[in-house]
């Protein structure tokens, strides 16, 4: 008998063990929520890359992306899209606000899709707005809303204006849906006013949620890695090393510069905006420049080649054609003006005595312009330079430069205009030179 009562007291305990174990493990599970708000960037991607490593070392049950932009860059978008569909964790796409254009595509992406009441879905239009983009945005919306068992035609019908489907669009309008509008037709999984009904939904009491967190470098990076801050950076960056030129000695311009471009190359490096290549590309085309300036005298091939490196690795900065050639214009545009205030307030700078031209050629240090110079035919010369053929002679307090028939004429001689074809002179020499 007593073997008996133990057991099932031992079986009880088994039990009981047993019992809490499946307690806990739904109770203390791991949600790691990141917030996709703002642009969509290569910056949102480097952080959503850090928030599901995170949440893969933690051992989350469940990732919720709670989505509230306008859109962004479609080639991001496209990246947190595979990432998303690559998730070996399960994912909630949270609609808050707005998951308009990119960010529709990285909604549908989702395992399950939540939306808030008042929140949206869609608008995905391409810029530029043409077809082979059309064509290739709609087609990513379509094979995602098929991988993740939505409505491929509603999906595509928010890129493509021409899709019509009757009772939800009309051709010529992009299909954007509500919140209650995407859950009658097959795109929202759950109506969710906070993350709370989500667990609700998933039967899941977390123990531990986590927000991802940018840190204060992270969030200035991505800061400077937007168009319009990265082209302002450059620009004081240039403008900064102007300055410089025209203050001799390394002082405060040339610190600015230095730390303007180094801010922005550094941001794109670590956002992958841009690789170590395009920096040293950079960098080769300020080492010509300087070399141009300092070494090499005059303006060639190195300051030319210089210049074209320079404006060639800030236009693989940017993320679209469209954008490199504003950012360009903005920055030679604001650097000219820059230079014509600088020479207004300093004069000509001896960088700018270095690649110029150092003595002008007026007619009173003896030069001439190539013009016609028929009025030269027939007047007598004295050559200044030994002519074999071709020499310098004096007319009329007039160096000029002359060729004579083939014969060697000694300097000091009296000699003929007797041909004046463009800026050939031909001369002769006089019985006068023979005496």
């Amino acid at each position: 008998m007593k073997r008996l009562f133990f057991c099932l007291l031992t079986i009880f305990i088994l039990l009981a063990i047993i019992a809490e174990e499946d307690n806990l493990h739904a109770s203390n599970g791991v949600v790691y929520r990141i917030p996709v708000t703002g642009e969509i960037d290569p910056g949102l991607v480097k952080m959503i890359e850090k928030g599901i490593r995170e949440a893969k070392e933690l051992g989350a049950d469940l990732i919720i992306f709670e989505i509230d932009t306008f859109g962004g860059y479609v080639d991001s978008a496209v990246k947190i899209r595979d990432l998303l569909l690559d998730l070996p964790i399960t994912s909630y796409t949270y609609v808050k606000g707005r998951a308009w254009s990119a960010g529709a595509l990285i909604t549908l992406a989702g395992n399950r899709i939540a939306m808030k009441s008042g929140s949206s879905i869609g608008a995905a239009e391409t810029r530029p707005d043409e077809e082979k983009y059309i064509s290739a945005f709609r087609k990513e919306f379509k094979s995602t809303a098929e991988a993740r068992g939505k409505n491929p035609d509603i999906a595509a019908a928010m890129v493509d204006a021409d899709i019509e489907i009757e009772g939800i669009t009309e051709a010529g309008k992009l299909l954007t849906l509500t919140a209650i509008e995407a859950s009658s037709h097959n795109i929202a999984d759950l109506m969710a006013e906070t993350i709370n009904d989500i667990f609700i939904e998933e039967e899941l009491e977390p123990a531990r949620i986590i927000t991802l967190e940018m840190t204060a470098a992270e969030k200035a990076a991505r800061l400077v890695i937007r168009p319009t801050a990265s082209t302002v950076l450059i620009t004081i960056g240039i403008i900064a090393f102007l300055v410089e030129a025209f203050m001799p000695g390394f002082g405060v311009g040339g610190a600015i510069g230095i730390l303007s471009l180094g801010i922005v190359f550094s941001s794109q490096i670590f956002y992958g905006g841009a690789s170590w290549g395009l920096a040293l590309l950079f960098l080769l085309g300020l080492v010509l420049i300087l070399l141009e300036i300092f070494v090499i005298p005059g303006f060639g091939f190195a300051g030319i080649g210089g210049i074209a490196f320079v404006f060639l690795s800030i236009f693989f900065l940017f993320p679209t054609t469209e954008l490199a050639l504003s950012a360009i214009s903005i920055i030679l545009l604001s650097s000219l003006v820059a230079f014509v205030i600088l020479v207004k307030l300093f004069g000509i700078s001896p960088f700018w005595k270095r690649i110029s031209l150092g003595e002008s050629q007026t007619v009173e240090a003896g030069y001439t312009a190539s013009d016609s110079r028929q009025d030269l035919l027939g007047k007598t010369a004295r050559t200044i330079t030994p002519l074999r053929p071709a020499g310098t002679a004096d007319v009329s307090g007039r160096r000029i430069d002359v060729v004579s028939e083939g014969d060697y004429i000694d300097k000091e001689q009296v000699v003929k205009i007797i041909k004046v074809s463009g800026s050939r002179i031909v001369v002769q020499k006089t019985k006068e030179g023979d005496e």
